[in-house]
């Protein structure tokens, strides 16, 4: 079986339940089997934005062969969702006991899978600087009257000044540094960090976007991209290879 910290990384729907009836299913389009339960959500650990209400329904569940829980058996469920309709069906990745070890667990899995993103993000950004963000505005060809977007996928460019604090990575001098940041909320940069006049922290700055392309000035494209000021010390030892 996978670790928790393989299931905490992989999976996007974690909730603790108990186990209330075997070979059975809530969903009308999603029929019963011996491999589906239907499972009492008592706690959600993580889920996307639409299931985060759900402690206290109920849910199917298609269990991962060979079958070894049992009816009355609570646990940790990782799992991804299924079907969704009439009653929501999941799929497990993996089941564990619960309890605050398990929790302790799963939040240091889940610190280390966010760590090593931005671990990857700081080793390609071209400057690192921590400071504090102004009001943005529409960057170039945004800014002119009458400008209209490229296509759908357009990021929508827009521009705000840091007053910089620190250099982290690279080299700038100067009090303050202009960034941009897609302002678009497309299915392409809708994750991407959308700056706002006194955010201030960590800014991982990049010539090319997610996708390998390049962009028109040091910009923040990932949603790792910007990190809270508290978190400064952390990224200070992330780019020093972790090392404390």
């Amino acid at each position: 079986m996978p670790s928790v910290h393989d299931l905490t990384n992989e999976a996007g729907f974690i909730f603790e339940g108990e186990l209330e009836q075997l070979g059975a299913s809530t969903a009308a389009g999603f029929p019963a089997s011996s491999e589906t339960a239907i499972v009492r959500v008592t706690k959600v650990h993580r889920s996307p934005g639409a299931l985060a209400g759900y402690s206290g329904q109920r849910v199917t569940v298609a269990l991962q062969p060979p079958v070894s829980l049992t009816v009355g058996q609570s646990a940790v469920f990782f799992t991804h969702g299924l079907h969704y309709g009439e009653g929501l069906v999941v799929r497990e990745l993996g089941n564990a006991p619960g309890g605050a070890t398990m929790e302790s667990d799963m939040n240091n899995a889940a610190l280390a899978g966010i760590d090593s993103e931005v671990t990857q993000r700081l080793a390609q950004a071209d400057l690192v600087i921590t400071g504090v963000a102004s009001a943005p505005k529409p960057y170039g060809a945004a800014a002119e009257p009458g400008a209209t977007r490229a296509s759908e996928h357009d990021a929508k460019w827009w521009v705000s000044t840091i007053t910089v604090e620190t250099v982290e990575k690279g080299v700038h001098s100067g009090p303050t540094k202009d960034i941009l940041f897609p302002s678009s909320t497309d299915i392409a940069w809708y994750r991407s960090p959308k700056v706002k006049a006194g955010d201030r922290g960590v800014w991982i700055l990049h010539k090319r976007n997610q996708f390998g392309k390049p962009v028109p000035d040091h910009a923040v494209v990932h949603p790792m991209d910007f990190q809270p000021i508290e978190q400064a010390e952390r990224v200070r030892i992330l780019l020093r290879g972790g090392q404390r």
